[in-house]
């Protein structure tokens, strides 16, 4: 009797054990469906012409794709599905709705040409996230940088433009009220998202590649913050520069080893 009794506490305990961890599982799923939503809303705020309001929600939503991976990782419930999920919840906020608010924003004025950029951002966007989820199949990827811009960041680095351009445009970049300026910025964010340049990631430190993209960001940063300008623009802004001039720099470096 008391071993049956031992035998019935073990298979009690083995269930609730299950059903936490199946508890735990839709955690990170909340989060990545909030991404998509924050997404919508990004894009029924552009539509109202509250283009500041969009914009924060696609920060709101970075925010959120942020903590669903962290999250998935934590309680070890990473699967398949988590990933698919993630990757069509970030086309409709970091591709879709960046692009409906670019072109309804500033681009909607240059007719064919205006058209013509936001789906080549959209595009690149779509192209970047099928390549992370193909790089993301293989275990042996180096988890320290990212190729290629993130679609996130990407879209933050927008959101922070649009919520701040009147401060950036006279500040920061004067040359940004020329739209010839505009063009070529959104063009080289959309060119970086495909790029082979290495962005830092948190997931596991490259020590050498932090060291030389912190000391860029902070050479970037300290005087702007300083300054009182947009801390989270700035951020950025100071993150993306860093990787390409590190990209530019070790790879200048490589060719004129092969001769000298």
């Amino acid at each position: 009797m008391a071993v049956s009794l031992k035998g019935l506490k073990t298979l009690k305990l083995k269930n609730l054990k299950k059903r936490g961890k199946q508890n735990l599982f839709v955690v990170p799923f909340l989060f990545t469906f909030a991404n998509a939503v924050f997404g919508l809303l990004s894009v029924i705020k552009t539509l109202e012409a509250d283009f500041v309001a969009a914009a924060y929600c696609i920060i709101l939503a970075a925010v959120m794709d942020f903590f669903d991976g962290k999250l998935a990782r934590a309680f070890k419930t990473t699967s398949c599905l988590g990933m698919e999920l993630d990757s069509l919840c970030d086309a409709i906020s970091f591709c879709f709705a960046p692009a409906i608010l670019l072109y309804s924003w500033y681009f909607c004025n240059f007719g064919i040409f205006g058209t013509f950029l936001v789906c080549l951002y959209l595009c690149f966007g779509l192209l970047r996230l099928a390549k992370f989820n193909i790089i993301s199949l293989n275990k042996e990827q180096n988890l320290s940088y990212f190729i290629g811009l993130p679609t996130t960041l990407a879209a933050f680095f927008i959101s922070t433009l649009i919520i701040r351009f009147e401060i950036i445009s006279n500040k920061i970049f004067p040359f940004l009220q020329n739209p010839i300026y505009m063009f070529l910025l959104i063009f080289c964010i959309s060119g970086l998202m495909i790029s082979s340049v290495k962005f830092l990631s948190l997931k596991k430190l490259n020590y050498k590649l932090l060291l030389f993209a912190g000391s860029i960001g902070i050479i970037i940063y300290v005087p702007c913050f300083l300054a009182g300008l947009p801390l989270l623009f700035i951020g950025i802004l100071s993150y993306t520069l860093s990787s390409v001039i590190y990209y530019v720099f070790s790879n200048s470096l490589r060719f004129l080893n092969k001769f000298f």
